[in-house]
């Protein structure tokens, strides 16, 4: 066929071209809405799985937001407990230096034992006994 001749056919036959590529043009897009409908399917799929990570997520961070408070009222806990031995400590250290001043037995010379553990010297050298139980001197009770 020629030009001039599908030119002539389509002059003769133009309502029925028109419903042609009208029915062509709508099977077209009912497999592009098909396809996007399929893509729209997917991308749901994928949304719930993200929401439900985002779900377990939130569980773990509150998790960690609580145990984060606990960790906190029980540093303060400690604390608390810290300051109520170190007062006791403090007023036991004052009841014992009065006692020690107003009695005679702070005019008398210690023991040589007694001089040795003050000083931090004891007779099993720097390994220390079993039974010291004072911290180092870095600040770290290493032995017991």
């Amino acid at each position: 066929m020629s030009l001039a001749g599908l030119i002539q056919f389509s002059k003769g036959h133009w309502p029925l071209l028109m419903i042609l590529g009208f029915a062509a043009l709508l099977f077209g897009m009912s497999q592009r809405i098909d396809a996007l409908n399929a893509d729209i399917g997917l991308y749901q799929k994928d949304n719930e799985e993200l929401g439900r990570a985002l779900n377990g997520r939130d569980e773990t961070i509150n998790a960690l937001k609580g145990a984060a408070d606990a960790d906190r009222r029980a540093t303060e806990q400690q604390l608390k407990i810290e300051q109520q031995k170190r007062v006791k400590a403090d007023d036991e250290n004052r009841t014992l230096r009065k006692a020690l001043e107003d009695n005679d037995c702070g005019h008398q010379r210690l023991p040589a034992d007694a001089l040795d553990i003050l000083r931090g010297a004891t007779k099993t050298g720097a390994t220390g006994s079993a039974t010291d139980l004072r911290v180092s001197a870095s600040g770290i009770a290493t032995e017991v």
